[in-house]
């Protein structure tokens, strides 16, 4: 991964390497971001469901800001050509959607409030859920 964010750093041709390891480095680059992917004002208050998931995710993509849009979709795209990939990298969307949801929201769990950690932990699940589904179906 050293490799990877020095060849981007400096410009130089990138080695060859995993599509695990861009994936990886990837992900961490999201992490630092100081403005998160996904803006806490778009996590769900409330439960997604299956029947919920197509109008919600349909609305989360038309509030989401420009800019967080054409991440959020690249990203998605990225991952599913990973997923395509399955058999040799081992991944599922499921795996996907929780490292991805992760690496695209700031926690906030030092709130100390049970009731808010499970709130928090609960819209990070849905979220989870919105992942896997525009992981799995043509939506975007």
């Amino acid at each position: 991964m050293e490799r990877i964010r020095e060849s981007l750093d400096t410009g130089s041709e990138l080695e060859a390497c995993s599509a695990s390891s861009l994936a990886d480095a990837l992900l961490s680059f999201l992490s630092s971001l100081a403005d998160p992917i996904i803006p806490p004002s778009l996590f769900p208050t409330m439960e997604i469901d299956a029947q919920s998931v197509q109008p919600w995710s349909r609305r989360f993509l038309e509030l989401l800001p420009p800019i967080n849009y054409n991440v959020f979709v690249y990203m998605i795209s990225f991952f599913r050509e990973l997923l395509l990939h399955s058999e040799a990298n081992r991944l599922t969307a499921a795996m996907v959607a929780v490292f991805l949801t992760k690496a695209m929201v700031k926690s906030s769990s030092s709130s100390g409030s049970l009731d808010a950690d499970e709130r928090e932990m609960q819209s990070l699940h849905s979220l989870q859920l919105v992942v896997n589904h525009f992981l799995t179906t043509a939506m975007i």
